[in-house]
């Protein structure tokens, strides 16, 4: 086997070596006291990276989609009015999901590089009824960051609950869920938390434990049922004897233990503004190299994702593959657009000399294309 290439994707990302121990050891048992207490760690670091002092996490095996599933499947129902705010790809998914659940879903769409005006927000807001709005904090196709915190206070002002998938964002972007008024954000692993992938995560606020128990018609589901977690999460804090809904990924759990205890020995604030100024570096040196950016203003820049759109008459596909005979790995675009953009994930334990490596390396590729 070669030499493993530098992981400059949007995820999954690179562990530390420490979680990938934690993952390699002997499965515990799910009702075993060291894997409670280690399990107890784990919802606690989730409340605090999410920002969500007052929140309830939740965790169950699977990933991103499942966790955007479960919000959707457990706070929509088919009367219940969605808008969805698209800046790209994950907008698309949003869409995608919540029209399984409800038959009156809207969505606002921004032109690649934007996102949607907080007025035009507002304006469908005052005009049409809304119970949810759903957005992703930082799409990974277009590298587009949503301004969170106003979207939050808009919905809040219109008795709508908010919807973030937050899988891009988590541990790289501020989020302040409690303060900002955010009541359901969902997310997994293997992006900025620097786990391997396998976990869905979702953390609900007041408002929507509220709203889960005022539901006009059960969750005709089982493992999806947020009822069911919750008892399972609250059981696990408080008992000695916890419930389970089904068999946790105990190794999975105990390696996510390991990892929000590095972010805690970084400090949240200090690894956030390391993403930050890798984020920075890496902009302006793609700049440098003549390639255009994606997001069209500098307050839509992700701290955990670059997207540009690859030269003109290349296919981002033949960049990526030159990229990676250079020993760095980083992507295409999704869907329509996959040779039209490239995408540089720098997340998790990302370094400058990550980044210094990775524009180098896009530099000679550039002059050999």
């Amino acid at each position: 086997m070669g030499k493993r290439p530098l992981m400059m994707v949007p995820g999954p990302v690179d562990c530390p070596p420490e979680v990938l121990k934690a993952l390699g050891e002997q499965p515990l048992y799910p009702r075993n006291p060291q894997f409670i207490a280690s399990f107890r760690r784990v919802l606690q670091g989730l409340r605090e990276v999410f920002g969500a002092s007052d929140g309830q996490p939740v965790l169950m095996n699977g990933g991103g989609l499942l966790a955007m599933e479960v919000a959707c499947a457990n706070f929509m129902e088919p009367d219940t009015h969605v808008v969805i705010l698209n800046s790209g790809f994950f907008g698309d998914q949003l869409l995608r999901v919540a029209k399984c659940y409800s038959q009156n879903v809207t969505m606002l769409e921004a032109q690649l590089g934007e996102r949607v005006a907080l007025d035009k927000v507002r304006k469908h807001l005052d005009s049409s009824e809304c119970h949810v709005l759903a957005v992703s904090h930082v799409d990974t196709e277009s590298g587009v960051k949503a301004d969170l915190k106003d979207l939050a206070e808009i919905a809040q002002k219109k008795g709508a609950l908010t919807i973030v998938d937050a899988v891009a964002s988590v541990g790289g972007e501020h989020i302040e869920q409690t303060e900002w008024g955010v009541d359901v954000c969902f997310a997994s692993t293997q992006k900025a938390l620097a786990c391997p992938p396998g976990l869905a995560l979702l953390m609900l606020g007041p408002r929507a434990l509220q709203r889960l128990n005022s539901r006009t018609t059960p969750p005709a589901m089982v493992y999806q049922n947020l009822q069911l977690w919750i008892d399972s999460m609250q059981s696990y804090e408080k008992e000695e004897t916890p419930r389970l809904v089904s068999t946790q990924a105990t190794n999975l759990i105990a390696a996510l233990d390991v990892a929000l205890e590095l972010i805690r020995q970084e400090g949240l604030e200090l690894r956030i503004q390391r993403h930050e100024q890798i984020a920075s570096h890496i902009r302006e040196g793609v700049i440098a190299l003549g390639l255009e950016l994606v997001p069209k203003h500098s307050a839509y820049y992700a701290n955990t994702v670059t997207t540009m759109y690859s030269p003109d008459k290349i296919h981002a596909s033949s960049v990526v593959e030159q990229m990676l005979q250079n020993g760095v790995r980083i992507a295409t675009g999704l869907g329509p657009r996959r040779e039209e953009l490239l995408r540089i994930g720098h997340m998790g334990i990302t370094t400058l000399t990550d980044a210094i490596t990775t524009l180098a390396a896009l530099k000679r590729v550039l002059e050999e294309l």
